[in-house]
């Protein structure tokens, strides 16, 4: 298998997720922002603490009719905890990125089999000089088979990860 596996970061970063759920007041400022892709469904999560006042949004989009309905945080949280639980992950590259945002997403998810999430997370904690960031997208599995057989469909190598640390002017990991 050539694409870099990303097990280890997502637990790195769900560990930094639930710290900062856990002990927001750790935090000088935070922005997170994630899109859940799955089940035909855009689950989109952002929250941010910016001069000492904070503020979240969470809603559910249907993927092929538009419609958005108010999600709960709790709600949203569970989802996303699901797809970071889940047996290992494989992250894009950026490039080739379609027009239509359906084909793209259908690709990205194999035909609505595997979920993807896009995340982005600026944090400075408190006491710290320097602000760390992350910018991925992963694609969910349930383990090193199905790694495999997602990187072989319709030869994802320039849209995979294939060597660590990645880093590019669209994607990178903590910096």
């Amino acid at each position: 298998m050539a694409a870099a596996l990303y097990r280890d970061y997502i637990i790195d970063l769900k560990a930094r997720i639930d710290h900062l759920h856990a002990n927001a007041e750790d935090y000088q400022t935070y922005e997170l922002t994630m899109e859940l892709l799955a089940q035909k469904h855009l689950v989109s999560y952002s929250e941010k603490k910016v001069k000492g006042q904070s503020e979240g949004l969470s809603y559910r989009r249907d993927f092929t009719t538009g419609q958005a309905v108010p999600m709960n945080q709790q709600s949203a949280d569970a989802l996303f905890d699901g797809f970071f639980n889940l047996g290992q992950f494989l992250a894009f590259t950026g490039q080739d990125r379609e027009q239509d945002a359906m084909q793209f997403a259908e690709r990205l998810t194999d035909n609505w089999q595997y979920p993807t999430c896009a995340v982005h997370f600026v944090f400075r904690q408190k006491g710290h000089p320097k602000t760390a960031s992350m910018r991925m997208h992963f694609v969910g599995l349930n383990g090193e088979a199905d790694a495999v057989a997602y990187e072989q469909k319709g030869e994802r190598e320039r849209t995979l990860v294939q060597h660590r640390p990645f880093s590019s002017r669209l994607f990178w990991e903590w910096k």
